[in-house]
């Protein structure tokens, strides 16, 4: 014996009545003000001078670099720093250092906060 199952109708979802209408949101983000991130490039080009100053000091000049490296192997943390922040450049270095390497870090910084960091890592 066979039956008849009822017929199964197939409904497009373009018939659906339950049209809402379409919600434009607005953009999460705000406007967009490149005052401060130009002024962090501007900054950034200062300290980048400053990493020239130094290390054109370090490449040209052998006694400096032993002053340097002499005062490290003796653990003159404070000698090594002042002999950095010695060179003619605009902002003061922090330093830091091992067995392997000179850890440089130079900050500027715009309407008193850190805007940038260079740091600059030389091997011994």
């Amino acid at each position: 014996m066979h039956y008849l199952l009822p017929p199964y109708f197939y409904i497009p979802s373009f018939f659906h009545t339950d049209h809402k209408p379409k919600v434009f949101r607005q953009n999460p983000y705000p406007d967009i003000d490149t005052t401060n991130f130009t002024e962090s490039a501007q900054a950034f080009q200062v300290l980048m001078q400053d990493a020239e100053i130094i290390i054109e000091e370090f490449a040209h000049s052998k006694e400096f670099a032993f002053k340097v490296m002499d005062a490290a192997q003796k653990s003159e943390h404070e000698k090594v720093k002042n002999l950095i922040n010695s060179l003619d450049i605009s902002h003061p270095a922090e330093v830091d250092f091992n067995p392997d390497n000179i850890r440089i870090t130079l900050i500027a910084q715009t309407k008193d906060m850190d805007c940038c960091r260079l740091v600059m890592e030389l091997h011994w």
